[in-house]
């Protein structure tokens, strides 16, 4: 009967898909049938061979074909090409942003390699995908991988690269773009609860994604070609939900939102906490996910109230691991009505001493319908700081220099000995013509030189001996062996003739200056003001220090995770590790390359607080190091401990818009310190 009830709104769904389809055309929509000699169709789609695309290069030192027409999961998976040695695909880009990449594998038996056992590499411009991957690793007869990555550049190349002595194979590829609003830049930060700023930059990569209550959605279901599927398998308690649905065709897309968001009948399915086959009304309905502890991840819920008869009679808390990310959620005063969607990203890691990373939602204690819901999930593996979304290797250690390049860097080489030689010999001329010239003397810059100690002469007035010598009260730094020397025009260029806009701020050596030297490199540039209180001796100190830069030293053992070996030896033994931590993780983030990823001070503030209350309870809340293990790809659900299924709920009446959902999550935290023994 449940089957019978899903196909029927699944015909329903599609009618209503077909009436109301996006308007959104991706301007680059390249689906590439590798090997192929025909055009594939697959889920509605017309996959195109690779080597008939006009706007496709392929480069390669040898591949070869290997195709099947039996024994294949699905038509896409027919045909591959296979390398023997590194090889690419250059798409030409039409619009740059974020762009869907997928990749389709599956290792034919009847090919002349044995691609099962095949180790490769594949990276793009700037992002490693996958690391020394091999089917004799990996838990299925095929792979399907699916990435957002931002392309900020005319042109997309993805590089295969195969393993010492081993081959590489791909057997579809997708590069399609995808609405500029569907990934925003921020999302709410958990443990601790802060703004999570620059996703734009990171590459993403499709962990999971599900369809609470609902049957699997393909591309013929989803206008931007994603797939969804049923959530069953991941729930803690199979017996703990009831699933609840209604005609697709009734979901009311608010202005912002669109089906691009998630397909409207991924709202009209839920799962509900009502009717349960659960002796606890005060349950939680909770999902477990496998995951890679090295990594971070974007947990997007989607949520739609399709269960209520009224307004502001469905109010539940939403927790990721043990910390609660909406609390007293009043989803349909949010919204303004019944069966509206809306959507909220976080940012999360695994739960502590956990390779798994769970999701609940459970009834709030001052509700009087005890009721939760869920109607879709997606986790998304975000990219490390090497930008790498499967190890530890970063592309520029992956793709050194290829023989091209070096061939395209002797050609630049020749053309620029050439033109100076051209130049030379012009200049030489005008020298000579110069030459025949007497001599003038040339204007200098209207600036003052500084006086050689602070107050030790007011430079107001010059004397006319100080005037005609010039050296009386000043010294040059060109000797002082600090560095590199930069003559007054190169600051002038640097700075754009010390433009105001560039103007950073004002000292009491004196102001600051924004400069770009001729290599892009962005530089501080002080110009001395001689009325101020300091001189060159004092701007010579200043120099000297500014060669050992401490907080860049401190943060390398910061981000080693070895802190305490800088420390004062005095305090050794009497600091405790979390507080530590905690300590050095506030001063990292204040010294985030870009101000938009500083804490405020409250912030700051906070953290501190936070952190001393660690050390003065120095026998609770000891914070785990990270797990480095890599992520294995498809790894299948393993059997889990006990799992305790009533997460405690926090007290109190907390307002359910989306502007304090960050406060109730700071709240929830914030109860650690007032008690130790947190939650």
């Amino acid at each position: 009967m449940k089957i019978l009830k899903w196909v029927s709104f699944v015909l329903v769904g599609f009618l209503f898909l077909i009436g109301s389809s996006s308007s959104f055309v991706p301007p680059d929509n390249y689906l590439i049938a590798c090997g192929s000699s025909q055009n594939i169709t697959f889920q509605t789609r017309s996959f195109v061979p690779d080597s008939q695309h006009s706007s496709l290069v392929l480069k390669s030192g040898d591949s070869v074909v290997a195709s099947s027409n039996s024994s294949v999961p699905s038509p896409i998976y027919q045909s591959a090409r296979i390398f023997t040695s590194r090889a690419s695909y250059k798409f030409k880009i039409e619009q740059q942003g974020r762009h869907w990449l997928r990749l389709y594998f599956f290792p034919h038996l009847n090919s002349s390699h044995t691609l099962s056992s095949a180790s490769f590499t594949v990276v793009t411009d700037n992002f490693v995908l996958l690391s020394n991957f091999t089917f004799r690793n990996y838990n299925g007869s095929y792979m399907f991988k699916e990435y957002a990555v931002n392309v900020t550049s005319d042109t997309l190349t993805l590089t295969f690269i195969p393993s010492n002595g081993s081959v590489t194979f791909v057997n579809a590829i997708e590069v399609v773009s995808m609405p500029n609003d569907l990934f925003v830049d921020q999302a709410f930060g958990l443990d601790p609860p802060s703004p999570f700023n620059g996703l734009s930059e990171l590459a993403l990569e499709t962990v999971y994604r599900l369809n609470m209550g609902g049957p699997l959605l393909t591309a013929q279901n989803d206008t931007l070609g994603r797939t969804w599927v049923n959530d069953l398998k991941y729930l803690h308690v199979n017996s703990s939900v009831f699933n609840v649905s209604v005609n697709p065709a009734s979901i009311k897309y608010p202005t912002t939102l669109t089906q691009d968001t998630a397909p409207n009948w991924v709202y009209a399915t839920a799962d509900v906490m009502g009717d349960a086959n659960v002796a606890n009304t005060n349950f939680n309905i909770t999902w477990v996910f496998p995951v890679d502890p090295s990594f971070s991840y974007l947990v997007r819920v989607h949520l739609c109230d399709i269960m209520s008869k009224s307004l502001n009679s469905l109010v539940f808390n939403l927790y990721i691991n043990s910390d609660l990310g909406l609390g007293s959620f009043d989803l349909s005063s949010l919204t303004g009505d019944l069966a509206v969607p809306y959507y909220k990203d976080f940012v999360s890691k695994a739960s502590a001493d956990s390779n798994t990373l769970s999701v609940s939602v459970g009834p709030d204690n001052m509700a009087d319908n005890r009721n939760a819901t869920m109607n879709g999930l997606e986790i998304m593996k975000i990219s490390n700081e090497l930008k790498s979304l499967d190890g530890l290797a970063s592309v520029e250690s992956l793709l050194p220099s290829s023989d091209s390049k070096a061939s395209k860097i002797g050609i630049i080489v020749g053309s620029v000995v050439g033109s100076i030689i051209a130049i030379a010999l012009v200049g030489l001329c005008c020298f000579c013509f110069v030459g025949r010239k007497s001599k003038t003397t040339q204007p200098g810059h209207s600036w003052l030189p500084l006086p050689l100690y602070g107050n030790s002469q007011t430079m107001t007035k010059m004397s006319t001996t100080s005037q005609k010598s010039g050296t009386a009260s000043c010294i040059s730094l060109a000797s002082s062996n600090l560095g590199r020397f930069f003559n007054f025009q190169e600051i002038l260029d640097a700075t754009n003739k010390f433009d105001e806009k560039l103007l950073l701020g004002v000292g009491g050596f004196g102001r600051v200056y924004k400069g770009t030297l001729e290599d892009g490199t962005n530089v501080a540039v002080k110009r001395g003001n001689p009325r101020s209180e300091q001189g060159l001796a004092e701007f010579r100190t200043e120099i000297e220090m500014e060669q050992v830069n401490i907080a860049e030293w401190a943060m390398t053992w910061q981000k080693k995770g070895m802190l305490d070996q800088i420390m004062d030896q005095n305090l050794v033994g009497h600091v405790n590790p979390a507080s530590l931590k905690k300590f050095g993780e506030t001063a990292e983030k204040c010294l985030a390359e870009h101000g938009v990823d500083r804490p405020s001070m409250g912030d700051v503030l906070w953290n501190l607080e936070y952190a001393l209350q660690l050390e003065e309870t120095s026998s609770a809340l000891m914070e785990p190091e990270d797990n480095s293990t890599n992520h294995i790809t498809g790894i299948q659900l393993t059997p889990l401990e006990p799992f305790d299924n009533s997460v405690s709920m926090i007290d109190g009446g907390i307002s359910g818009t989306d502007d304090d959902a960050e406060d109730v999550a700071t709240s929830a935290v914030f109860s650690q310190i007032v008690n130790p023994r947190g939650r």
